[in-house]
């Protein structure tokens, strides 16, 4: 009798999310929508250095290079606009908030829970900042309505008050 081969899975290891820097390789990075894969490869550093998005990358562990992203920065909103509505009483006319902007993962790891984590970076990191400079809700806006169940998920709300896909996770 032949001994049956044991069945083996690779584990693919990830790094946790760092600011993204010029030793950070960018080329095989491909999410399948190509607008995401352009602002990483060509816009990132440059939004990064003119301080309008602050990007957290994730690699391969042992490497540097990315597999999944995602970008922070700030904006505001109007009171009308706030949710939950409570929140909109005795507060200022424009409400602070973090923007979690563009964000992907490369298409050979997508469906492993890759972006649920991205987005539960994001959403730390945006709480922890907001402890130190004020910031109620984050908000992002999805590409399209497929992206609207993954952020439902992660406990988004739609804002159509906003815009038809646009949706918020209040923090206060």
């Amino acid at each position: 009798m032949r001994p049956e081969a044991a069945e083996q899975t690779l584990t693919l290891e990830l790094t946790a999310p760092v600011k993204l820097n010029e030793t950070h390789n960018l080329d095989p990075f491909d999410c399948g929508e190509e607008s995401i894969n352009e602002y990483l490869k060509k816009k990132a550093l440059k939004a990064q250095a003119s301080k309008t998005a602050t990007v957290f990358v994730t690699c391969i562990k042992g490497t540097n290079t990315v597999v999944g992203y995602h970008t922070l920065s700030n904006g505001t909103i109007m009171r009308a606009d706030v949710v939950p509505k409570k929140a909109q009483r005795n507060s200022p006319d424009q409400h602070p908030i973090t923007v979690l902007g563009r964000m992907g993962v490369c298409k050979t790891l997508q469906g492993t829970g890759l972006s649920l984590d991205l987005i539960q970076d994001a959403v730390l990191r945006a709480l922890a900042a907001s402890e130190e400079v004020a910031s109620t809700a984050l908000v992002v806006h999805p590409l399209n309505d497929r992206l609207v169940g993954l952020y439902e998920k992660a406990g988004f709300i739609r804002c159509p008050q906003l815009s038809p896909i646009t949706m918020m996770l209040p923090f206060i």
